[in-house]
């Protein structure tokens, strides 16, 4: 179990990518730690990024798509780059079962503000728990971040914030 945790590079959609691959979780409810569950933005407003190692990570579970967007736009801004929804995988009835998060600068490079940089993380929904977890996780970089200084100059998460609590 934890070899399949450590780096590797497999194949997904139309890339090669290079991170943590968290293995398949047992999926049942008493598998999912609840001190990882995230059911609002509050869940997120508390968490403090430093602090977290790459296998905390993939422990997280969210309740819904959206709050997995938002725990990714914290980490992102708290690290020092912005983020952005990249890929969406739907099933034959219309229903996303997976979502990849990525970089604003990951497409291909144009000028100055794409890099192609593989940050990225992965989502997908799990319906034995109705809980989406993150399965790919990968921190690498090709650019320079931004000082902590500056973060508060990158997109904000407020507007993405205030949609889910409108809900």
């Amino acid at each position: 179990m934890m070899d399949e945790q450590y780096k590797s590079k497999q194949y997904f959609g139309d890339e090669f990518t290079e991170g943590v691959y968290f293995s398949e979780i047992n999926p049942s409810e008493d598998t999912l730690e609840a001190a990882y569950a995230v059911d609002s933005v509050q869940d997120i407003t508390i968490l403090n990024f430093t602090e977290n190692c790459l296998e905390e990570i993939g422990k997280y579970h969210f309740s819904t798509l959206q709050l997995a967007f938002v725990f990714y736009l914290k980490y992102s801004k708290s690290k020092g780059f912005s983020a952005r929804k990249s890929k969406t995988f739907k099933n034959s009835i219309g229903g996303v079962y997976k979502q990849k998060f990525g970089k604003k600068r990951k497409n291909e490079p144009r000028l100055e503000t794409r890099t192609g940089c593989e940050a990225q993380m992965d989502v997908k929904f799990v319906p034995e728990t109705q809980r989406w977890q993150i399965f790919y996780f990968s921190d690498k970089h090709n650019h320079d971040l931004l000082d902590t200084q500056f973060n508060a100059m990158l997109p904000t998460i407020e507007k993405c914030q205030r949609q889910i609590l409108c809900k």
